[in-house]
This record gives C-alpha cells, sequence and structure tokens, in this order.
C-alpha cells in the first residue's frame, strides 16, 4: 500500500511516496534541486559513481582522501539566511549501505573553502556528510571590515544553517533523517564545534573537538612568537634549529615518566631550559646562540600584557617542531589577517609599520563586537548536556599552534560553571594526548576513532573512562596506550611490554 506525505523543505512543498509501514521514498538524486527555496537554492544534485569522483584541481596533494570512494550523492546548495551572505555547502550521501548518521565537517583555518576531504573520509565509513566554506572564500578576511554579517556567518551561523539544511536533505533523500549526528573539529574546525555546543545545543549528539582555536588568544600567541624571534636580527631562529631544539627536549625529558620512547608523557614536569644547547663557541646548526636562547625562553614563557600582567597559555616543551611556522620572515598569515581585518578593520595595516603591541593590540583583539562573534568560551554546555548531548575533548600536549593550556583552561571553566566532575563526567571528558600536535597524530603513541568512541558514548551509553591508542606500521600494530581523563597521566605498571596497553594504568601526576 502506497501513500501521498506532503512535506515542507526550503520553504517548498515536496510530495514523497509512503510505502505501509511508514518508510518514506524521496525523489531520485537528481530531483533534488526541486528543494531550493528563498534563502537555500540547491544548484546542483548528481549521482556520482563507486570510484568516480574527481577531487577538484585533478590529481595531485591530497587527491588520495578521494580514492575509492562507494556511489553517493552530491548536493551542491548555496545558503543566504541575510541578505549580506553566500554560504556555499555540499552534502554527500551514500547511495547504499547508510548507517542512518549525519557528521557535520568543520572547516579549518579561517574558513573560507569547502572541506570536501573531510566530507569524503565520512563518507567512507556511511555516513552523510556536510561542510560549508563558513561564508567566504580563500583563507584571508578582507571581508571583515564592511560585511558584518559575513562574520557572523564565519563566526558560528554559516555551521548552523549548513546543519539544519542537510539534515532536511538527508530526509529528503533517505526517507527519513539521521537517527543520529556527530561532529568533530580541529583548529577552526574547533571553534566550529564549540559553537555548536554553546548557541545551537539542539544540533548534534555528539560533540569532540581538538586544536581550540575557540577565542583570540591564540592569535595573540603566534605573534609573540614572531616578535620573540625578531627582537633584533641575531635573535631570529633558523627553522633547522627547531629540530635541534626539540632534540634535546626528548633527551632531556623523555624518561620521566619510567619509558623511554621517544614521547614526553607530561611536559609539565619538563624542566628544559634552552641554555643547555647554548653554543660554545661560534655558532653553528647544532645549538643556539645566547640571543635565539632568550628568544626560545621568551617563546616557552608565552604572551603577557606588559601593563596589566594577564598572560596567555605558550607552547610547552615537546611543541618544538610546530613552532618553526611562526618566526618566518613575516608573521604567520592567519594572525596578520586577522590583525589587519578584525582587529584593525584597516587592509593597510602593516607589521613592519606597526609592531605587535601587547597591550593595546591585546584590548582591541578582545573588544565584545569581536569576541561576542569569533570567540566560542561560554562554559555553560547544560542546554546541549540537558538533552543528553556529549562532549568530548582531546587536545594534544605536544600543540604549539594552539596551546595545550587553552583547552586545559576552557575545561576547567566548564567543570565550575556546570559543578565539577561529579555533575559533568557524564556528559563532558577530556583527555590530553602525549606527543599529539595540532590536528594530527604527530609524534603520539598511536591513533583512535573519536567518531566511533563517540558514538559508544551516545548510543551506547559506554562513557570513555580511557581510550585506547593504536600505532600501525606496514599494516601491523607495533604499539598500543591508553590514554587517561586528564589530570590523570598514563602510567607504566613496572612490568611487561612498554607497547602493550595492558601493562599500563591512569594516575595523578605526582
Amino acid at each position: 500500500m502506497r501513500r501521498k506525505s506532503i512535506i515542507t523543505l526550503f520553504g517548498v512543498v515536496l510530495t514523497m511516496t509512503v510505502l505501509g509501514q511508514g518508510m518514506a521514498v524521496a525523489a531520485s538524486c537528481e530531483n533534488l534541486t526541486s528543494l531550493s527555496g528563498p534563502q537555500a537554492t540547491i544548484t546542483s544534485s548528481e549521482s556520482v559513481a563507486a570510484g568516480a569522483f574527481a577531487p577538484p584541481g585533478g590529481p595531485g596533494r591530497g587527491a588520495a582522501a578521494f580514492q575509492n570512494l562507494p556511489a553517493f550523492c552530491r548536493v551542491k546548495a548555496t545558503l543566504k539566511p541575510t541578505s549580506d551572505s553566500d554560504i556555499k555547502m555540499e552534502i554527500w550521501m551514500p547511495a547504499t549501505g547508510w548507517n542512518g548518521r549525519f557528521e557535520g565537517a568543520g572547516s579549518g583555518g579561517m574558513g573560507g573553502a569547502i572541506p570536501l576531504n573531510l566530507i569524503a573520509a565520512a563518507l567512507r565509513k556511511g555516513f552523510a556528510s556536510a561542510g560549508s566554506d563558513t561564508g567566504h572564500e580563500g583563507a584571508g578576511s578582507d571581508y571583515a571590515p564592511s560585511h558584518p554579517e559575513k562574520v557572523i556567518d564565519f563566526g558560528y551561523r554559516a555551521i548552523h544553517e549548513m546543519t539544519v539544511e542537510a539534515k532536511k536533505v538527508v530526509a529528503a533523500y533517505y526517507g527519513k533523517g539521521p537517527s543520529f549526528s556527530y561532529m568533530d573539529g580541529c583548529g577552526g574546525g574547533a571553534q566550529n564545534v564549540e559553537s555548536e555546543a554553546q548557541r545551537y545545543p539542539n544540533d548534534y549528539d555528539g560533540l569532540s573537538v581538538t586544536g581550540f582555536s575557540h577565542n583570540t588568544h591564540h592569535k595573540q600567541e603566534q605573534m609573540w612568537i614572531w616578535e620573540a624571534a625578531h627582537k633584533d636580527e641575531a635573535s631570529n631562529i633558523p627553522p633547522d634549529k627547531f629540530k635541534v631544539l626539540h632534540t634535546a627536549v626528548l633527551q632531556k625529558c623523555d624518561a620521566l615518566d619510567g619509558v623511554k620512547d621517544g614521547v614526553i608523557e607530561d611536559p609539565r614536569r619538563c624542566a628544559f631550559d634552552p641554555k643547555e644547547i647554548e653554543c660554545k663557541g661560534a655558532d653553528s646548526p647544532s645549538c643556539l646562540t645566547a640571543p635565539q636562547v632568550e628568544a626560545v625562553r621568551k617563546i616557552y614563557a608565552g604572551p603577557t600584557n606588559p601593563r596589566t600582567g594577564e598572560r596567555i597559555p605558550a607552547p610547552l616543551p615537546g611543541s618544538e617542531l610546530s613552532m618553526a611556522q611562526f618566526v618566518g620572515p613575516a608573521p604567520f598569515p592567519f594572525s596578520q589577517d586577522f590583525y589587519r581585518n578584525f582587529v584593525f578593520r584597516d587592509p593597510s595595516w602593516d607589521y613592519r609599520k606597526n609592531p605587535p603591541n601587547f597591550d593595546s593590540d591585546w584590548a582591541l583583539a578582545t573588544r565584545p563586537e569581536i569576541s561576542s562573534v569569533v570567540d566560542s568560551v561560554d562554559p555553560d554546555l547544560r542546554k546541549f548536556t540537558g538533552r543528553g548531548g556529549k562532549f568530548l575533548m582531546y587536545e594534544g600536549w605536544a600543540d604549539g599552534t594552539i596551546p595545550t593550556g587553552l583547552a586545559i583552561n576552557y575545561y576547567n571553566s566548564v567543570l565550575d560553571k556546570m559543578g565539577g566532575v561529579k555533575n559533568t563526567k557524564d556528559s563532558v571528558r577530556m583527555f590530553v594526548v602525549p606527543g599529539m600536535s595540532h590536528c594530527g597524530i604527530g609524534e603520539a603513541h598511536g591513533e583512535f576513532d573519536v567518531i566511533k568512541t563517540m558514538e559508544q558514548w551516545v548510543e551506547n551509553k559506554k562513557a570513555p573512562d580511557t581510550i585506547t591508542q593504536t600505532r600501525v606500521v606496514g599494516g601491523k600494530v607495533v604499539r598500543t596506550r591508553i590514554l587517561c581523563q586528564y589530570p590523570q597521566v598514563s602510567t607504566y605498571k613496572g612490568t611487561g611490554s612498554t607497547d602493550d596497553a595492558q601493562n599500563f594504568t591512569c594516575k595523578l601526576p605526582s
């Protein structure tokens, strides 16, 4: 028995056929273009055969992410929640084998591009997935000074609008919406995830986040690194010397946890002074000159407001490999762009004429008209957790791009706001990953499937007491280790292989 069902999607009335048992059958992928409405235009919808997707720009770097994709329905849309909005998005849905779930994809850095690689990764696991360009094209933010609505789109609205409309398209294509929705994000994607938890608690069931670019402080920290290495010509540190510095840090602190394995388990215990590798005579590639030693000390100390004394968390020992990107001839591009277009709103701003000022610039960067839009620092997650949402934080101890302390500070603020660990452990947990860098495994003991962890927590009520990392080399598992809930650290029991997770336990740091 069949009957007709009328639904409204994007402001358009859509007729669907419903089978006798209540299973709706939508139109074909190609017919989804009929769903366009006043604020959302489906610009194309096409079926892509298995293995037939060709990434934009053709073969090259990153092409491996799109190899051997299953058959899917690819939908492109433009969203205009305001007259000045122009949000581009894509939705990819498995033609067969959909797992009934949706995964949103955050946009890294300053946005400006649809993260097709993340959408593809979710598709390959059976998810329907979507991503957006956060409302502008290109990694720059030249739009910011004169387009406040686009700033709001970038700050938080684009990801929410993308999520809402993607779920509607999914429902139209499959005849039912997703049973569960997840999102994992790093860097700019972290801002997206935290914004969803804080501003739109009904969008997702499980949210996980790393690389916490949730406020403007990391931009000051990145400028601080550049300024430390450019106090004068003698302070400049060649990129290769950061490798020398990192090797020295590992030699000093790797074995503090009782296991020498190429990973610093808890860098807060690492009392390394760069003077230990100061050149004894002339400068050479294997040592630091006295001015370079002072520059590294300043980097480890972190940004300090000279007037108020306020400090921002600094990169920790073990994160040296990520510091080199910030000491080039010019400041880091994202930092320059942020200062030019958000802080000063002046396209002509030039760091050479206006060197960083960690008092006045700090105040400008954190003024309410910026922070209320691009920051996601609200610690009150009760609306999200109150409806059963789960929030997983996993940060890398070796993240020198956005220092670990920013994530720890936010987690502690959540605990303070929501009544401590006892009242939050069923819905908010944090793990800090030894050796993990920014948005990547780095020198960590191994990898883990964060979305699978979230599925177990959300759908089966199995909260992660520990998480197992797995290192695979040549198709063979060569190491497993446990991650512990912060502030606990993984501790060797004293017997058995140090490459076997069962020989480790969680303890508070001594």
